[in-house]
């Protein structure tokens, strides 16, 4: 047999063309150039710019030594915890006995999405990695567009039409509030009007709330709050907690989804064991002994990212970019349409991906383009992270000071410059091609 033959039959067909989750290959791709002497501005990754609470290194320290397997769903001390957790914050009863422990809420998604049976409904612009999971899992995603007027949220109307055409009894839906990629959020009445059309539906609901803690109202509204009996929710300490390398998320399922849980709690057994000792233990110990210190730091982080969210919203609608303004988290999307006719002149072509390229070599500024969040190709829309600085030496002023400190222009300029840089650069760019 020949090589290509070889090579052409031991991939799946429909993974045949697969490629790497895109932000993670971006990433690579800007860091490499970043490494070749290259100074630019990382727009295009949501990794956070905080330290990791010490409290809770801390406490990961004194279990580093913890090296055995531990239970598929996690130890009862953590379970116990979290349920405490989301009872101060979201106003939530979970059940200590339906939790999933994973290596990120990341993995617990995907092995939802594998073990349901049923269509999979998804909301677009939408996270990098929920499409190729879906893909991964063998099924299709039915995607549904949202649009700018809506803050790029989901309807009921555009859920309802969804649903009609979906052929299986069940259906889920991957809901991500806070929004990623566009960083807002949805109100309870919102969340209310979508879980009358779940309910008459049956349609199951996948709640992946990972940036919650860092809405900058802090007054996150669940989807377990309206539709309990039939929200999957996942989150983790990657987001608020600043520790995405710690592989650290876990999953709550409903009473009323049993076989579901059974399912996936089997395939984390087949899959990856369990989530990280040290980290169990550590992260337990931090919730129960320092609830006060991590409060402190996840309302400091909060009101960091929205003094920086204003300002790059505000520098950038000087210049014509239009985006609705992020409410949570480290994003909000941008749209350069304004820019259109100048890329057509120079670059006899407009696209999300011309645009992108254009960005990278005259900006130095790093953007993905809009197909990488399932929008169509030829849009000028990206998903703009504001966390590319280091934000040490701001939360340490915030927490070692009283309310003098001012969250304003001045103190972004003072602790965020490589945002204001780049922000700078990019708006150059657009100026160039719109005069």
């Amino acid at each position: 047999m020949k090589t290509k033959e070889i090579a052409r039959d031991l991939v799946r067909d429909d993974l045949a063309n697969s490629k790497p989750a895109s932000n993670l290959a971006f990433n690579e791709e800007v860091k490499a150039l970043i490494k070749s002497g290259r100074k630019i501005s990382h727009f295009g990754f949501g990794l956070s710019p905080f330290p990791v609470p010490k409290c809770m290194v801390d406490c990961v320290k004194e279990f580093a030594h913890a090296n055995e397997y531990l239970a598929i769903a996690g130890i009862p001390e953590l379970r116990e915890e979290i349920v405490k957790f989301h009872e101060r914050y979201d106003n939530i009863s979970l059940n200590v006995d339906n939790f999933v422990m994973g290596p990120g809420s990341k993995q617990l998604i995907y092995l939802v999405m594998t073990t349901f049976k049923g269509d999979i409904i998804l909301p677009a612009p939408a996270w990098v990695t929920y499409a190729p999971q879906i893909r991964l899992a063998g099924k299709e995603p039915r995607i549904i567009q949202t649009d700018r007027e809506s803050g790029w949220k989901l309807t009921p109307h555009s859920l309802e039409e969804a649903a009609v055409l979906c052929g299986s009894r069940w259906k889920l839906l991957i809901h991500t509030n806070p929004g990623n990629p566009s960083g807002t959020c949805y109100t309870h009445e919102e969340l209310e009007a979508l879980s009358a059309v779940c309910r008459r539906r049956s349609i199951i609901v996948l709640s992946d709330e990972i940036y919650a803690r860092l809405t900058f109202s802090r007054d996150h509204a669940s989807m377990v709050q309206h539709y309990p009996e039939g929200t999957i929710l996942t989150t983790g300490f990657s987001k608020w907690a600043s520790a995405g390398g710690w592989r650290l998320g876990y999953a709550h399922f409903p009473d009323r989804l049993q076989e579901l849980f059974s399912a996936v709690k089997s395939a984390s057994s087949h899959t990856h064991s369990c989530a990280p000792a040290p980290m169990q233990y550590g992260v337990a110990k931090a919730l129960r002994e320092f609830p006060h210190e991590l409060d402190q730091y996840m309302n400091n982080c909060a009101k960091i990212l929205q003094a920086v969210s204003n300002f790059c919203h505000r520098e950038l609608s000087s210049v014509g970019v239009v985006s609705c303004k992020s409410e949570a988290g480290y994003y909000f999307i941008t749209d350069f349409e304004v820019v259109r006719n100048g890329l057509l002149a120079r670059k006899k072509k407009a696209d999300g991906e011309v645009m992108s390229k254009s960005m990278l070599e005259e900006a130095d500024v790093a953007l993905m383009p809009a197909a990488s969040f399932l929008r169509p190709a030829d849009e000028l829309i990206s998903r703009f992270c504001f966390v590319c600085f280091d934000g040490a030496k701001g939360l340490e002023a915030l927490e070692s000071s009283s309310s003098s400190v001012v969250l304003d222009d001045d103190f972004v300029r003072q602790y965020c410059p490589p945002v204001v840089k780049g922000v700078e650069n990019l708006k150059k760019w657009v100026k160039m091609n719109t005069e």
